[in-house]
């Protein structure tokens, strides 16, 4: 088939992107069969900095409060706005006659952070009280009934 003016050569766009894809591939290498002579074990290698990164990544978190590696200071990570989500989820669901189970719970909170800004903060845990009274709040009421009101016309259960 002739190629217009305006055409191109697909062969050739597709090598150019693919140069392996014409070639032929270099043979299996075979096998290797274990020897029957016990071999002395391989001392394992410190972990690099990426595998130790996927290793607390991997690492579920149970609380809000994310433990940093030992310091001479006790220091965590906070994010305040999950704790003032927290402490005001229970006054926002009395005012709204809803479902309380955990998944609307959890679904109101998860919904509510979702559109409020995260403010992280490292500090040690007897200057959180502080930092959370300093915390600017007013958006969090609207964020809570917003999502109580998605929540209790959409319920996932």
């Amino acid at each position: 088939m002739a190629a217009s003016k305006k055409g191109f050569d697909k062969e050739y766009i597709f090598n150019l992107i693919m140069p392996t894809a014409g070639e032929e591939q270099p043979p299996e290498e075979e096998e290797e069969i274990p020897s029957p002579i016990p071999q002395e074990p391989v001392p394992e290698e410190e972990p690099d900095s990426l595998a130790l990164l996927r290793a607390r990544v991997n690492q579920p978190t149970f609380s809000a409060a994310v433990q940093l590696p030992a310091t001479k200071k006790n220091l965590v990570l906070v994010n305040l706005m999950e704790q003032l989500v927290a402490d005001r989820l229970d006054s926002v669901f009395e005012k709204f006659n809803c479902c309380r189970c955990d998944k609307c719970r959890q679904d109101v909170a998860a919904m509510a952070l979702n559109a409020l800004p995260a403010r992280y903060v490292v500090a040690q845990p007897e200057e959180l009280p502080a930092l959370l009274e300093e915390a600017p709040t007013k958006d969090i009421a609207g964020a809570l009934v917003k999502a109580i009101l998605y929540v209790k016309n959409h319920p996932k259960h």
